[in-house]
């Protein structure tokens, strides 16, 4: 059995690691928040008060860690995303879907960026990105189902994608950056899109 004068400096020097390895991570993710969508590791090292071999000595390169912003990023997201009742009132759920998408892309888009750029390139990247479409083409489906269930069977592909599509991120940042607009503007594009796809009969045919 180890005496307590041979674990407390072990503990430390774990505690140290964790602590290092925390204010990398945060470091990062504080520059992204600045606007650095590709910041080096000179720049990482500074924001932590490390000494740039610090970070490799933590994080093999620099995909482990955007991949260690990712982890961080997706605990933090479960509560951020909330609950949403499937069993209320439709323009209820289309008002939380809606209030959620602005404040999930809100908060995501600084790492979404750099994430994006990184995707071709990065498994990492790659895997969280896609992992994080998956999930909010999921909450979609169920938020949604019974809408979805009453379309006609030949159409309910349809409208489950096209109502993924206008809650995705790309649809945000269309609406957000490349027409201007702010948070309650977007807000209300988005809640028109939802409303008008879930309450349009199917189209006709010719």
């Amino acid at each position: 059995m180890l005496e307590s004068a041979e674990v407390t400096p072990r503990d430390g020097r774990t505690a140290r690691s964790h602590r290092t390895r925390g204010a990398i991570v945060d470091a990062l993710v504080a520059l992204l928040e600045a606007g650095k969508v590709q910041p080096t590791i000179e720049e990482i090292a500074a924001r932590a008060s490390v000494a740039p071999r610090t970070v490799f000595q933590h994080f093999a390169d620099r995909d482990a860690l955007f991949a260690a912003v990712s982890e961080q990023r997706t605990g933090q997201l479960d509560e951020l995303m909330g609950t949403i009742d499937a069993g209320g009132r439709l323009e209820q759920r289309v008002a939380e879907v809606v209030a959620q998408r602005a404040r999930v892309f809100e908060w995501i888009a600084p790492v979404r960026r750099a994430a994006l750029l990184m995707e071709p390139f990065s498994d990492s990247a790659r895997q969280a990105l896609e992992g994080f479409r998956s999930a909010k083409r999921g909450e979609v489906a169920r938020v949604f189902a019974a809408e979805i269930a009453a379309a006609p069977e030949s159409e309910r592909a349809t409208l489950t994608a096209a109502l993924s599509a206008a809650a995705s991120w790309s649809c945000w940042a269309a609406l957000r950056e490349q027409q201007g607009l702010d948070v309650e503007q977007a807000s209300a594009a988005l809640h028109r899109t939802l409303l008008a796809l879930l309450t349009a009969g199917p189209p006709a045919r010719s």
